[in-house]
C-alpha cells in the first residue's frame, strides 16, 4: 500500500462520512468513545478507597476456598492463608475438596491436622443439590463458616498477609461485601492475553465502583458478610446457572447493602493463568452466560463494554503486561 492509498482512504473513506457510510461512523464513534471511556473509568479506579491496616481486629473471619484437583497449586494458596497476620483465634480457614481425583483430598486433610483453625471439607459429603463445580464446594464450605465476614479465593491464589487486615479497613456497618482485585502471573503469549482480560475487566469494574456503581466482584477475590448469605437462602435458593460469584453480589445488593473496592497492594491476589487456550475462551465464555443470567443490566455492560473497549483499549498495552 502506497502513501497515496492512505491518503485517499483517509480523505474519503475516513473525514467523508457521507460517502463512506458506516465505515466512517465506526471508526470515529471508537476513535472518540475510548479515551473517553478511559479517562472516566480513570477517575473512578483513583476515587475508590485506599486502605490502611487496622489497628485492632474485633470481626470473626472465615477465609474459604474450594479446588477440584488443585495439587499442584492448592499448597501455595494454603501457605499464603496460614501466614495471614490476622489474629488465628478470630481466623477460621475452610479448604473445601470438590470431588478431585488427585492428592487434593490429602493435602487439605494434612494442612488441617496440623493447623487447629483449618478445616477440611469434602463435597461428597454434601446432601444432594443441583449445585455444580465451584458454586458446590462454596455452598458446603458456607454451611460450616463462622465468621461475621466470608473471604472467598481461588485454589491458584496467593494472597498478601495483611489481606484481611487491609480489605476489612474500608467497611462499616452498611457494608455488606468486598471486592478486590487480582493479578495473573503470565506466562507465554497466553498468560499475557489472560492478564490483559483480567486487566480491562478490572479496569471497568473498579472504575465504575468508584462512581458508586460496582456490577461485579471477581471470584478469586472477594467477601460477603454471612448473615446477608444466610438470609437470602444460599447459592442453593439463588436464581443462577454459571457465575456464583454474581450470585453472591445480586445476595448483597437485594438486601441494599454497599459493596466497596479497596484498591491496594495488600489486597490484590495474584492467581496463575489458565492451563490452556481453551480453558481461556471456556472462562470468557462463563462470565458472558453468567452476566445474562443475571438480567439484562449485566448483558448491556458485558456486550457493550467489554467487546468494544477490550479490543480498543487493551491490545496496545500487550508490551507492558
Amino acid at each position: 500500500m502506497s502513501l497515496s492509498d492512505i491518503s485517499y482512504f483517509w480523505e474519503q473513506v475516513l473525514i467523508d462520512t457521507s460517502e463512506a457510510g458506516w465505515v466512517a461512523w465506526i471508526f470515529w464513534g471508537i476513535f472518540l468513545i475510548s479515551p473517553l471511556l478511559l479517562s472516566f473509568l480513570t477517575t473512578g479506579f483513583l476515587l475508590n478507597k485506599k486502605t490502611n491496616k487496622i489497628r485492632s481486629a474485633s470481626l470473626k473471619v472465615t477465609v474459604l476456598v474450594s479446588g477440584r484437583n488443585e495439587e499442584q497449586d492448592f499448597p501455595s494458596c494454603i501457605k499464603s492463608l496460614i501466614n495471614l497476620d490476622y489474629p488465628k483465634e478470630l481466623l477460621q480457614i475452610i479448604l473445601v475438596n470438590d470431588r478431585s481425583e488427585d492428592s487434593t483430598k490429602d493435602i487439605i486433610n494434612r494442612f488441617a491436622s496440623e493447623n487447629d483453625h483449618v478445616l477440611a471439607l469434602h463435597t461428597e459429603d454434601m446432601p444432594d443439590t443441583h449445585l455444580e463445580a465451584k458454586a458446590r464446594g462454596i455452598a458446603w464450605g458456607m454451611k460450616h463458616a463462622s465468621g461475621d465476614w466470608v473471604f472467598i479465593t481461588d485454589a491458584d491464589g496467593e494472597v498478601n498477609s495483611n489481606w484481611l487486615s487491609h480489605s476489612l479497613s474500608v467497611i462499616d456497618e452498611n457494608t455488606g461485601m468486598i471486592g478486590g482485585a487480582i493479578v495473573v502471573e503470565p506466562k507465554g503469549f497466553q498468560g499475557k492475553l489472560e492478564r490483559m482480560t483480567w486487566a480491562y475487566v478490572q479496569m471497568f469494574n473498579l472504575g465504575m465502583s468508584g462512581w458508586g456503581v460496582p456490577f461485579a466482584c471477581v471470584g478469586p477475590n472477594m467477601a460477603i458478610r454471612r448473615d446477608i448469605y444466610e438470609k437470602s437462602g444460599g447459592l442453593e435458593n439463588a436464581e443462577f446457572c454459571i457465575a456464583e460469584d454474581l450470585a453472591l453480589l445480586k445476595m448483597v445488593e437485594n438486601s441494599k447493602s454497599k459493596i466497596v473496592t479497596p484498591v491496594s497492594p495488600e489486597t490484590t491476589i495474584s492467581i496463575k493463568q489458565v492451563p490452556s487456550f481453551k480453558h481461556y475462551l471456556s472462562q470468557l465464555r462463563r462470565w458472558f452466560r453468567g452476566g445474562i443470567d443475571n438480567g439484562l443490566d449485566y448483558k448491556f455492560i458485558l456486550y457493550s463494554s467489554f467487546w468494544t473497549g477490550f479490543f480498543v483499549v487493551t491490545f496496545p498495552f500487550y508490551g507492558w503486561l
